[in-house]
Order: structure tokens, then sequence, then C-alpha cells
């Protein structure tokens, strides 16, 4: 006759038996823990990070995991970070396979208890495959959260100073040209602003009042996002201040140490109203202060039925030749553009010292790889002695 099978722990205390299944239940989640501490020194050694840092990176993941808006400026940015979510995942991975897989387990009787009740250091490490494969689901998951480094980059620029002045009266709303006038002068700054890589730019807007909409920037591509957003009304449009519009671009361009300064003015030329400066005026202190100012008339100079223009060319002419610049059609913008190119590069330019926050490097590759090693390193180290049965 066999002997009746026994588990190894019977002649255990009770109370040892309990503790040796609670440490066999919590044994494999701290494998995991062991893993992962040691992947994250490796990490430190080779990136040359301190591992407080590594922490606090994965803290701020879990906390945009929340609130992704709250990121800006940081050396690590997640572009997907509601992504770490799926680390719920490992800890279903880790459950199927340290409990629930333990007890559909098979089993298999032996005549002599003593050939196994002794437990040697094989039964303690035969849930590595599964730890591995735990921590190979925590690494794809950060990856998703695509983790992507940034560097801090200076260097220097010619740059000069250019205020564009706009005219959002209410003959802008006048259709003589595609859509209308003042669509046609977005569609001349925005050309102007995406050829304009190195010089300040800002912007005044005027109707019957002048109102600064963006102060000097190299962010073209934000005063770009202003400019397409202009709309009649966003000034009082019951009139057409040209001299009070070039005077606030002027008052931007006077606290500018630039060496080179430079106004470009689009309007109807039609003005009506004077607050504190006329167009003459204007021109005359822009004179004062050597600052060239280019106009773009907007609008057709085709007669109507009566004989008459609702544009004033002469006002625009009489301000460029006071002040040096010279005087465009905004239909004609390739003329416009060769001028202003031309005398843009006798001009003396200012130097300035650029800082810039690029993306460096793409982390996704980095944990996807490591995902991929610890699954292959599971595979192979379940064909040992650590395979499961069945």
């Amino acid at each position: 006759m066999t002997e009746q099978q026994q588990a190894p722990d019977a002649e255990l205390p009770p109370t040892n038996v309990m503790r040796m299944r609670i440490l066999r239940v919590v044994w494999p989640w701290l494998m995991v823990l062991i893993i992962t501490a040691s992947i994250i020194g490796a990490a430190a050694a080779i990136y040359h990070v301190s591992i407080g840092e590594l922490r606090h990176q994965l803290g701020r993941l879990i906390h945009l995991a929340l609130h992704p808006e709250a990121q800006e400026g940081e050396v690590v940015e997640f572009k997907s970070p509601r992504a770490i979510v799926l680390v719920i995942g490992a800890a279903i991975v880790g459950t199927l396979a340290f409990h629930l897989h333990r007890r559909r387990s098979a089993a298999m009787g032996f005549s002599q208890v003593a050939l196994v009740k002794r437990r040697g250091i094989v039964s303690w490490v035969s849930d590595l495959p599964a730890a591995l494969r735990v921590v190979a689901v925590g690494a794809l998951a950060i990856g998703l959260a695509r983790p992507e480094t940034y560097r801090i980059v200076k260097h220097e620029i010619d740059s000069i100073d250019i205020m564009l002045v706009v005219d959002m009266s209410k003959s802008m709303e006048e259709t003589d040209m595609q859509r209308d006038r003042l669509d046609a002068a977005q569609r001349v700054m925005r050309r102007f602003l995406h050829k304009t890589h190195n010089d300040r730019v800002g912007l005044v807007v005027f109707g019957q009042q002048a109102m600064l909409s963006c102060p000097l920037t190299q962010d073209t591509k934000l005063l770009e996002q202003i400019v397409s957003d202009l709309a009649i009304g966003d000034v009082p449009e019951l009139g057409t201040a040209i001299g009070d519009g070039l005077a606030l671009g002027l008052a931007q361009l006077r606290r500018s140490d630039a060496k080179s300064k430079v106004v470009i003015l689009l309007s109807d030329g039609d003005t009506n109203w004077v607050t504190r400066f006329d167009p003459d005026q204007a021109a005359r202190a822009a004179q004062a202060m050597g600052v060239k100012v280019y106009t773009l008339l907007v609008g057709s100079e085709t007669s109507d039925l009566f004989g008459g223009m609702s544009v004033n060319p002469t006002t625009l002419r009489d301000i460029a030749q006071t002040t040096g610049g010279e005087f465009f059609r905004a239909a004609d913008y390739e003329s416009f553009d060769k001028g202003f190119q031309t005398v843009r590069k006798k001009l003396d330019t200012t130097k300035r010292t650029i800082i810039e926050r690029v993306p460096d490097k793409q982390l996704f590759i980095p944990f996807a790889a490591l995902a991929a090693i610890l699954i292959g390193l599971e595979l192979l180290l379940s064909n040992t002695r650590l395979r499961r049965f069945p």
C-alpha cells in the first residue's frame, strides 16, 4: 500500500502554517517589486538620473492620468498619460498567475511523502517567470503613455522689431476683394508671419479706437492664431483712426531696444476719425523715431457708379513717403514680399539670445524593448526547472 499524500506544511504548527501561507501569497509580489527596483536602479545608472527623480516622474505620471493638462514646462512630458491605467492589466496578470492558477493546478500522488515535503530554493523562485510577465506589462503601459524628454537650447539670432497695424473699421467688411477686405488683410499677415522666423512681431488693431492685440513676440505661431481670430467688432468699428493706430504701434516700438524698427500698416486708407493723432502727425513721429512704415492698400481702386472710390491710397502713399517706407497693394503680395525682404536685408539687426525648449528623445522604444526582453526571459525560464504543471 502507498502512504496517504500529505501536504508538506502538515507537520508544522498551525501558527507557522498560517505564516507560511501568507508568505507564499505575498512573496510573488515582493519578487515583482525587487525586479522593478533593480530595473529602476539600472536605468538610473545608465541615464545618469537619480532614483528620486525617476520616482518623481512615476508619481507625476499617475497624477497626469487624472489631470493631463498639468505638465507644461517639465523635462519629461507624457503625450498619452491616460494610458497608464493599462497598468491595471499588470495587476490582473499577477492575480491570475500567482493565485488563481495555483488553485486549478493538478495534484500528483506519491508513495512516500518524504520525497516531496522539503521545499528548496526552486519552489520559492517558481513564480519568477510570472513576475517577469507582470513587470513587462507594467513597462509596456508606461511606454504607451509615450514619455518624451525635452532639452533647453540657446542660440543667437539677428532680429529687428516689426509692428503690424491693421484696420478693423466697418469699411473692412467691403467685398471688393476675395471674401472681404479683412480676410484679404488676414491672408497677407499670415503669409508674412509664416516666413518670419527671427524677428519680433507685434499687433495693433484699430477702428474708431486703437488697441494692442499682441506685444512684440517671437512666437509667430501664437500671433498667426491671433490674426486668424480677428473679427470686425473687436474694437469700435464706426470710424477709421489711422493716425491713432499708427501712433500706438510706434509707442510699442519706442520701448524696444532693437536697432531697426518697422511698421507694416494694412488699411483701405479711408481715415475719418482722430482721437489724438491724425495720419500726418503719426507719420512725422515715425520719421523722428527712424521707423519706416510700409503701407498696404486693402481694397479695390476701381471707381463706383458715381466716379468715386471707397479706398484712399493717397493717405497710405503719403505715410510711406514721409517715413522712408514703401506703398504696396495687398492684392499683390509678391511685390510687397520682394520689396520688404530687400530692405530687411539692409537693416541693422540686433543680436538676441533665444532659449527654446525642444523635443529630445522618445522613450516609448526603450520601454517596449524592456517589455520584449522580460517576456523573452519569461519564455526561456518557463522551459527550465521553473516550468509549471500543467
